[in-house]
């Protein structure tokens, strides 16, 4: 696990006062294509992206801590509220590398020049302003640690991370302050 994960884990695990408990929720993302992999998925569809689609059914709130007295649910986030003045990571619910045992399931070529043409045809498509509305239907904003921010308060933007993890690029969610 990435030593940001962890720290982020141990954080989660300090926000639970005044009521709030730890239910973290992460987003699923189902893909259209045949195969046991996304890898196998984005073959099926010979790397067209207008065949690569997500699944209408899947439930991808994400959230990290619920109230259950007041059934609000928050996004928890180790950044100081400062950090929401410039784009943070949020999120990498897209497909992505990041298990060396699936390194011989696709090259960096071939899966690099997919991730540009879905990113590029869905720019217009509406799906990751979906996804991120999706994403956050449930949750009120984002603990910090210095307080809370929240949604109404924030904007986001899908982008690639180019050159991510051994090479391979993510499509990530970023977040700020408006």
């Amino acid at each position: 696990m990435q030593n940001r994960a962890k720290t982020g884990v141990e954080f989660e695990n300090s926000v639970q006062v005044d009521g709030w408990v730890k239910k973290t929720k992460s987003p699923r993302m189902k893909w259209g294509g045949k195969g046991s992999s996304v890898f196998d998925k984005i073959k099926s569809v010979d790397y067209d992206p207008t065949r690569f689609i997500l699944d209408e059914t899947v439930d991808i709130n994400k959230y990290d801590i619920y109230h259950p007295e007041t059934k609000r649910y928050r996004e928890v986030k180790k950044y100081n509220k400062d950090a929401f003045n410039g784009w943070v990571l949020y999120s990498e619910p897209y497909f992505k590398m990041a298990l060396k045992h699936f390194l011989h399931k696709i090259n960096v070529e071939d899966y690099n020049n997919f991730v540009e043409k879905f990113y590029n045809h869905n720019l217009n498509t509406g799906l990751f302003d979906r996804v991120i509305k999706l994403m956050n239907e449930k949750s009120e904003g984002v603990r910090v640690v210095d307080g809370f921010i929240p949604k109404e308060e924030l904007e986001f933007r899908t982008i690639i991370d180019r050159n991510s993890w051994l090479g391979y690029n993510r499509i990530t969610i970023q977040v700020k302050r408006k």
